[in-house]
């Protein structure tokens, strides 16, 4: 398949079969996110792979964005480690983390597409309760979930998926 049918292809799941997340798949999507470009290759990266029953349990816990996916992806980042612009004359206090996340989430999103996985980038939920969900992030930034799984018997894109604005509301040509 090639990068406009794979783009074409995917859609934010919202509905996951009860079907586990064979290991090679997973292990092929984190190499993805693994191989992605990060700012000055600071790979500022940490994703905790939510995958036990208990893990599942806590996040579903905290947000209903999971929408019982087998996977989740709790994707964050460190400060400490991100691409900082030193440059006072450009970006003043620009961290890159953020943005080296969601270019790490994209590829990995492609690449379960790719293996025939579902995905759900996920955003509502309230930070703080994740925080107090897993002690274990503490020091990073959350950035988003990736619910990763097999899409239930009759899960479709939302309605509105395939509306495009034309390129040329989108784009200048100067």
């Amino acid at each position: 398949m090639d990068f406009f049918e794979l783009a074409q292809k995917r859609y934010s799941v919202r509905d996951f079969a009860d079907t586990p997340v064979e290991a090679e798949k997973l292990e092929k999507i984190l190499e993805a996110g693994r191989l992605a470009p990060t700012a000055k290759n600071s790979q500022s990266q940490k994703i905790f792979i939510l995958q036990s029953e208990e893990a599942l349990a806590r996040i579903r816990a905290t947000t209903k964005m999971t929408f019982n996916a087998p996977v989740v992806l709790l994707v964050c980042y460190d400060k400490k480690l991100s691409y900082k612009n030193l440059d006072e004359t450009h970006y003043v206090n620009y961290d890159g983390g953020e943005v080296d996340a969601t270019i790490i989430t994209t590829t990995m999103m492609m690449e379960a597409t790719e293996l025939g996985l579902g995905t759900l980038w996920a955003r509502g939920f309230d930070s703080q309760k994740i925080f107090d969900a897993f002690p274990e992030i503490s020091g990073l930034e959350v950035v988003c979930l990736l619910d990763i799984g097999y899409p239930a018997s009759g899960a479709m894109p939302f309605p509105r998926h395939t509306d495009r604005k034309p390129l040329s509301e989108t784009t200048v040509r100067l």
